[in-house]
């Protein structure tokens, strides 16, 4: 007959032996989860908002559009709807305020900063964020095969989608935790 310390300690062995699983499956979750998402999954759903080059827009307006439109930065494209480069808050405060040069005098293409550096749409989160790291920037217009703008992902698209898989995880963690507690109390 089999004794009942017996059958708790075959027990705790399961759920041991459960734990490293999981833990294998989570680590291994949330490198598929970070490395294999796509940019165009969490990327912000807004249109990004562009201007022409060359159509004599001055930094005055493109200020007036940021603070409408409650965004951080405008891209400015060509007549063929090329992106050419972008214009962001810092832009306009380094090149423009820090200068005491007057917004109404100053031309986009001569604040926008360029070449604009750009990822494709079916790239991974993990390839957008070594690029801002590298060229130490926040935001990264996503263009479509076509080379047609299709939105923006920036430091806080990615940190959100981070913070959801360690929130998820996390949950999933405390429900193992309480399986691993339920065995204290058979012990």
């Amino acid at each position: 007959m089999i004794s009942y310390s017996y059958l708790l300690k075959s027990f705790a062995v399961m759920v041991i032996m459960l734990f490293y699983i999981f833990l294998y499956v989570w680590y291994k979750t949330i490198v598929v989860k970070i490395l294999m998402s796509s940019v165009s999954e969490i990327m912000s759903f807004r249109e990004p908002f562009t201007i022409t080059a060359f159509s004599n827009k001055n930094a005055k307006e493109v200020s007036s559009i940021i603070t409408e439109k409650r965004i951080s930065s405008v891209i400015v494209i060509d007549k063929e709807n090329r992106p050419l480069g972008i214009v962001t808050e810092r832009d306009l405060v380094e090149r423009v305020c820090l200068t005491n040069l007057n917004a109404s005098d100053v031309l986009v293409e001569d604040i926008m900063s360029t070449p604009l550096i750009t990822i494709m749409a079916y790239d991974s989160v993990d390839t957008a964020s070594r690029v801002m790291l590298s060229n130490k920037i926040k935001r990264l217009p996503v263009l479509e095969a076509d080379n047609r703008i299709v939105g923006v992902i920036s430091v806080t698209d990615i940190t959100k989608h981070l913070s959801k898989i360690l929130l998820d995880d996390y949950n999933r963690y405390r429900s193992l935790k309480k399986v691993l507690e339920m065995d204290d109390v058979f012990n």
